[in-house]
């Protein structure tokens, strides 16, 4: 998720007091040249007309402009002179801040920000750079707390309603971001970045459409964001909309040649596409641009499977596997390949860790059920059938699988009422149906079993489920569908 949190400016304050008066307004100027600026300020400290807080002001702004021309050991002495000077100087004290916070010193900083609140309460920047360099440090019940106080202090702090929809976004409280990220955008609707990542937010939601018309938003405002286009590229992607998705990725790779996820997401449209060498070479391209980006790895390997290269394929999720130890997709995809080379035993280690670090895997646990029952493990796969749908209950393979282990075991009323299932979850399941057909046929119940065995042709089988049907029909007396032209 792009966060693009921004710091507030440095405030100006205007020097009080009318002697020196050319060189006290262009001490006051923000937008004077720096080092014009520099040297009013410096004649109004050495004309002996200024003192106390007046002089501390004439010190707080040629801090400012020593901050702008990047002099910040001269910009320090200038804002600590001026808090000496000024005590109660809360402007001073938040310039400073801002000086220890471009310098890296954040402890520092964070103590002047609660100064300047302390003297000031109404100084909302102070609260909202503060909330940052909170949240930087893994603090998030402070960060939040400097966040409503800044929103408390002033409502229409529109960056601190931003800093603040990041922070609930990184915690997952989506509703909350949102919200925020909304009433960022109503009180600057030129924030291109808030429409970034209140896109973002509503993709992690799965409301492709929504995250779509806010990367719109995004692009009429600023059209030459990379991480723009290839987060909008995954929306269109996982909402099926694959050219849209290409189109998007090949902008971002455009824009950011070096953007490594970019070529291995582009990988999956061609994936999706049954173009495996283009999603091969785009995976490559990321694995070169970084070879120790694990993901490209996996869609390379998913890649090379499809192809029908399970060793390769093997060879891939190992190098996942060694840069991202226990990623789920890299143990499912290489438990799958070991099983197509009829390595058994490596695959079900493979998911027995993977439902070892997820108990909650229904996927997982249906998986290894196949295994156990390739190896003839009939009661140890009805266990694993049963945990995955128990996970689900609306997992039509998992149903299948069950209902197909019940009746190699003979327990045909437990099948057919699994089989019922997985085609009430997935009704275009052709296998379900051929095989309730099957178990109706060994009840001895004719019609039910000729029923479904008409019905799994009406669905435009594969060549087996078309054969096993047609056959079942004929040993009812009934011949089987000719394919129509």
């Amino acid at each position: 998720m792009l966060h693009r949190v921004l710091l507030g400016l440095a405030a100006i304050l205007v020097i009080a007091g009318a002697a020196l008066a050319d060189d006290a307004d262009l001490c006051a100027d923000d937008g004077a040249d720096l080092s014009a600026r520099v040297e009013a300020c410096t004649r109004l400290t050495r004309s002996g007309k200024y003192r106390g807080t007046n002089l501390a002001a004439v010190y707080n702004n040629r801090g400012i402009a020593h901050r702008r021309q990047n002099e910040l050991t001269r910009a320090h002495a200038d804002y600590t002179e001026a808090i000496r000077l000024n005590p109660q100087y809360d402007k001073a004290f938040y310039n400073r801040a801002l000086l220890w916070s471009a310098r890296g010193n954040s402890a520092q900083a964070i103590e002047d920000y609660g100064k300047a609140v302390v003297i000031n309460p109404r100084l909302a920047d102070a609260f909202n750079n503060r909330g940052f360099l909170w949240q930087a440090k893994g603090d998030s019940a402070r960060a939040l707390a400097d966040y409503d106080e800044a929103i408390r202090a002033n409502p229409r702090h529109a960056k601190a309603y931003f800093n603040r929809a990041v922070l609930h976004g990184d915690n997952g409280n989506l509703e909350q971001a949102l919200a925020d990220y909304g009433e960022a955008i109503r009180l600057d609707p030129t924030d291109a970045a808030a429409y970034l990542n209140r896109a973002n937010a509503w993709q992690r939601r799965g409301e492709h459409e929504r995250a779509i018309a806010d990367y719109g938003e995004a692009e009429r405002l600023t059209a030459n964001e990379p991480d723009l286009y290839f987060n909008r590229g995954n929306a269109y992607r996982l909402k099926g909309d694959l050219d849209k998705a290409l189109a998007d990725y090949d902008a971002a790779i455009r824009l950011a040649p070096s953007l490594v996820a970019a070529y291995s997401n582009r990988a999956l449209v061609w994936q999706a596409k049954g173009d495996h060498d283009r999603a091969i070479a785009d995976a490559s391209e990321a694995i070169r641009l970084d070879p120790r980006y694990f993901r490209a790895f996996i869609n390379r390997a998913d890649s090379f499977y499809a192809q029908g290269d399970a060793r390769r394929a093997i060879a891939d999720y190992d190098e996942a596997l060694r840069v991202g130890p226990r990623d789920a997709g890299a143990l499912k995809g290489r438990a799958r390949a070991l099983r197509a080379i009829g390595d058994f035993d490596s695959a079900l280690i493979d998911l027995d860790q993977l439902i070892e670090a997820d108990p909650r895997d229904a996927v997982a646990f249906n998986n290894r059920g196949v295994l156990r029952e390739e190896k003839g493990d009939l009661d140890r796969a009805l266990a694993d059938y049963g945990e995955a749908i128990k996970l689900d209950p609306r997992y039509a393979l998992a149903y299948r699988n069950r209902a197909n282990v019940l009746a190699r075991k003979h327990e045909l009323d437990a099948a057919i009422a699994d089989y019922a299932q997985a085609i009430r979850f997935s009704p275009g399941d052709a296998t379900a149906i051929l095989r309730r057909g099957e178990t109706w046929q060994m009840l001895g119940r004719r019609d039910d079993a000729r029923q479904d065995y008409r019905r799994a042709l009406d669905l435009a089988p594969s060549d087996d489920v078309r054969q096993r049907a047609e056959s079942g029909l004929r040993d009812l007396g009934t011949p089987g569908r000719r394919r129509q032209p």
